[in-house]
């Protein structure tokens, strides 16, 4: 499977460095692809968009459009796909397989994150884009998307089933 987004894509809506080693970026947007949008897709369709992307520019890049009479901005696929993935890149990241055991990367001249500034990131990124995925959502329900309406009605993990913490 290809990633539908690049390190330039994310750079829109993120700061995230420039860098030649893209191994655990493409790994973050490959995890957000599978794990997060293609749950709120539906197989259908998460399907018909990775297997044809240039088909979805219009879903995968957004912009205006207008719904009886009203003018609506839909934010994107690739937006919502951002932020899934920059979530996922800010928290594994560091973390770097060896022969010998899973490290974190560190040097002389850095401080590694705290990891609970790093999962408030993560939180954070994941809420903004199930926000952008409510605007997506909007769009494809005002357009009248026939891939879409077949998952209709299915929530954010899809089976319903609702764990708590009991204290």
């Amino acid at each position: 499977m290809q990633p539908l987004l690049t390190r330039a894509d994310i750079a829109l809506y993120r700061q995230i460095s420039k860098t030649p080693h893209d191994e655990k970026l493409k790994e973050a947007i490959l995890d957000a692809q599978l794990l997060d949008l293609q749950p709120l897709l539906g197989e259908n369709l998460f399907y018909k968009i990775t297997s044809d992307p240039e088909n979805y520019t219009e879903l995968m890049v957004g912009g205006p459009y207008a719904h009886d009479g009203i003018g609506y901005m839909n934010y994107g696929i690739k937006m919502v796909l951002a932020y899934f993935a920059h979530a996922r890149y800010t928290m594994f990241s560091s973390t770097i397989d060896t022969p010998f055991s899973v490290v974190e990367k560190l040097n002389d001249n850095s401080r590694p994150v705290d990891a609970s500034v790093k999962k408030a990131a993560y939180q954070l990124n994941r809420e903004a884009a199930i926000k952008l995925w409510e605007n997506v959502q909007q769009y494809l329900v005002r357009t009248e998307n026939d891939d879409y309406k077949k998952c209709r009605g299915r929530t954010v993990g899809g089976n319903g089933f609702r764990m708590t913490k009991i204290r």
